[in-house]
């Protein structure tokens, strides 16, 4: 058998990897999401409005988030422009699909 003081230090070396390795993977599980105060304000409508418009995203779903899955489709923006009219009737979809774009995540993000 070894030694309580190994078998402790064995612990505390364990422990102090784990808990930032632990730490890590779970900001890689969660990115940020998309800045809709500021999608909002280039818009033109409110950020309520806005949030209601956009398509949930297939984790806040209910459905399974699998390794190596594609990653989200890009939101349509006529069914957005479409649900948006009633706050700002100038908008367009080109407009949505400008401003989306200027929001985008960069490629390979997530």
């Amino acid at each position: 058998m070894s030694n309580p003081k190994s078998r402790f230090l064995a612990l505390l070396t364990a422990v102090s990897l784990v808990a930032p390795m632990a730490a890590m993977a779970q900001q890689g599980q969660r990115p940020a999401g998309p800045p809709t105060a500021e999608i909002a304000k280039a818009l033109g409508v409110s950020e309520v409005s806005l949030k209601s418009c956009l398509p949930m995203p297939a984790q806040a779903k209910g459905k399974a988030s699998a390794k190596g899955q594609e990653p989200p489709a890009r939101p349509d923006a006529t069914k957005i422009a479409t649900c948006l009219k009633a706050e700002n009737k100038s908008l367009t979809k080109a407009k949505v699909e400008k401003v989306l774009g200027e929001f985008a995540p960069p490629a390979g993000r997530g």
